[in-house]
């Protein structure tokens, strides 16, 4: 009955700038937008090997959260050479927050904020959870 999470959502204040720029640093791929009407800025889905992230219109400021604040708290990026990617991104002026940790199982770890504030990490696994 249940098969998969099909997406994750982002509210965006500049929804097709941050998409843009998940394309750039991150590798995503553009697969649709929706207009949502005259003046109003498009709905953006962009995907990572078919893991689908919906960028939409936010409609109101909310302060920054962290990642231990109740609720969706990130997106987890994974990664097939972690210094490489956490190279390109401090090349391209990501913000990090945070160190480097090392998470279970052997994993590597390190936090950033997109243009618009959203936590997600690098994740590396030297084997898959399943």
């Amino acid at each position: 009955m249940f098969i998969a999470i099909e997406h994750a959502a982002i509210a965006a204040h500049e929804p097709e700038k941050l998409a843009a720029w998940y394309e750039q640093h991150l590798d995503f791929k553009r697969a649709a937008s929706v207009d949502n009407g005259p003046g109003k800025p498009r709905t953006c889905f962009i995907h990572l090997n078919g893991n689908f992230i919906e960028v939409m219109p936010s409609s109101r400021d909310t302060p920054s959260r962290e990642n231990l604040d109740h609720g969706l708290s990130h997106l987890a990026i994974l990664v097939s050479d972690f210094e490489a990617a956490v190279s390109r991104l401090d090349q391209s002026g990501a913000q990090k927050d945070g160190t480097e940790r090392a998470g279970p199982w052997g994993s590597r770890i390190q936090f950033y904020r997109d243009p618009e504030g959203n936590l997600f990490h690098l994740l590396w696994r030297p084997k898959a959870l399943a």
